[in-house]
């Protein structure tokens, strides 16, 4: 039996490549989700702790845009998963500590973008 979606926002598949950056440290991984209310991180370099506050930057369409200064992240949920080789990949899960307006205002154009066909 299926579980019961209880996810407050519609979430969005993508592959965006982006930067974290947090107290003088960065890593840089993918958008692997995407929602109003937060976003998971995949393939990332390092693992900021539980917590953490972050700032994402991230590049569409050749065009930078960086969810930096009103809209900040703060790190859910951590999974760190090595290879064969021994090397190590962090996932993230974040949510976004603004309101819902402040990050439909950043994230609406992003939307659009990726996504011409669904209205939101």
């Amino acid at each position: 039996m299926k579980g019961i979606e209880r996810r407050k926002f519609q979430r969005w598949k993508t592959s965006i490549p982006c930067t974290l950056e947090w107290q003088g440290s960065s890593t840089s991984g993918r958008i692997a989700d995407l929602s109003w209310g937060g976003a998971l991180i995949k393939q990332a370099d390092a693992l900021p702790a539980k917590g953490t506050s972050v700032v994402i930057s991230f590049e569409i369409n050749s065009k930078e845009v960086q969810l930096n200064g009103t809209l900040a992240a703060r790190i859910l949920r951590t999974v760190e998963q090595f290879s064969e080789e021994g090397e190590g990949v962090a996932w993230l899960g974040m949510y976004f500590e603004e309101t819902e307006e402040q990050v439909r205002a950043k994230l609406t154009p992003i939307i659009r973008a990726l996504f011409p066909e669904q209205a939101i």
